[in-house]
């Protein structure tokens, strides 16, 4: 893994603009990384992004509590 690996994201929470970068490792693990946090999860049957929105809206959802 290296930074050029790492992508962004931008989505919709809560009303919000929330951004984030996301890696892939190679043994199927994605990391969100976000001003509040990072969250892993292992990739099943839903797409990498997919994943990825989910992880960043629950770390928009914690960052505003």
């Amino acid at each position: 893994m290296n930074s050029l690996d790492w992508k962004e994201i931008e989505i919709t929470s809560r009303g919000k603009r929330v951004k984030g970068r996301y890696i892939v490792t190679d043994d199927n693990f994605v990391t969100v990384v976000a001003w509040n946090g990072t969250k892993t999860a292992q990739l099943g049957i839903l797409p990498a992004e997919r994943l990825v929105q989910m992880l960043l809206r629950e770390l928009a959802a914690e960052g505003t509590n």
